[in-house]
């Protein structure tokens, strides 16, 4: 190669590299959007809107997968500002933003990122009064959180090495003395007589004995 030729070859490296860095950025602002419905004018300070932006390239290619946000500025400077939600349709996304102080005067669509990349809005995000069928609609309110429901308690199993608890037995009743039938004590009565008489009639028998040999010694008519 000729060195007269060297700074053109590096003359057109630097326009290609510069090309590559210039042209993404291009395509970048030209993007645009477009707003589902206006917003009311006359939408109070503090209400939240529902807002739905389509955003693409500037042909026929949404863009999808960005962080597109949408900014609202009120009459005193106030800001709000709010993330747009895909919701399904190549390039649509929706955004829950609150009216700034003083109403709403300004609409910025944006590229988030380390620094806002504005995107083109194709009509007036405006319009004059209050809200109707045909503008942004105001936001229905959250559902609350879930309550979580109380657990039930669970009484913690005794460990299987741990000893068995006794069982308290109830005391013994006082023991009850033994009562003999009616029989047996009629027959032990019974006994107790007929042998008191068997000794009366032992007695009895002892002294007559004793008495027949004095009146067997007298002669008869002494």
């Amino acid at each position: 190669m000729r060195p007269t030729a060297r700074p053109l070859v590096a003359a057109l490296a630097a326009a290609a590299l510069l090309a590559c860095l210039v042209v993404p950025a291009m395509a970048k602002e030209f993007l645009q959007a477009r707003l589902d419905a206006p917003i009311a004018m006359d939408t109070p300070p503090g209400t939240e809107i529902l807002v739905g932006v389509s955003v693409d390239d500037g042909s026929t290619h949404p863009v999808e997968g960005s962080p597109i946000q949408l900014i609202l500025t009120g009459r005193d400077g106030s800001t709000t500002r709010a993330a747009g939600a895909a919701d399904g349709k190549p390039g649509h996304y929706t955004m829950r933003i609150k009216i700034p102080a003083g109403g709403a005067r300004r609409a910025e669509v944006v590229m988030h990122g380390t620094s806002d990349l504005p995107i083109m809005l194709q009509a007036d995000p405006f319009t004059f009064g209050s809200v109707t069928a045909r503008t942004a609609q105001v936001a229905p309110p959250l559902a609350p959180p879930m309550t979580p429901f109380p657990r039930a308690t669970t009484v913690a199993a005794a460990p299987a090495n741990a000893p068995a608890q006794k069982l308290e037995s109830p005391p013994a009743p006082a023991p009850v003395p033994a009562r003999f039938p009616p029989a047996v004590v009629v027959g032990l009565i019974v006994l107790a007589v007929v042998l008191a008489a068997t000794a009366l009639a032992v007695v009895r028998r002892s002294r007559a004995a004793r008495r027949t040999p004095a009146t067997a010694g007298r002669a008869p008519g002494a």
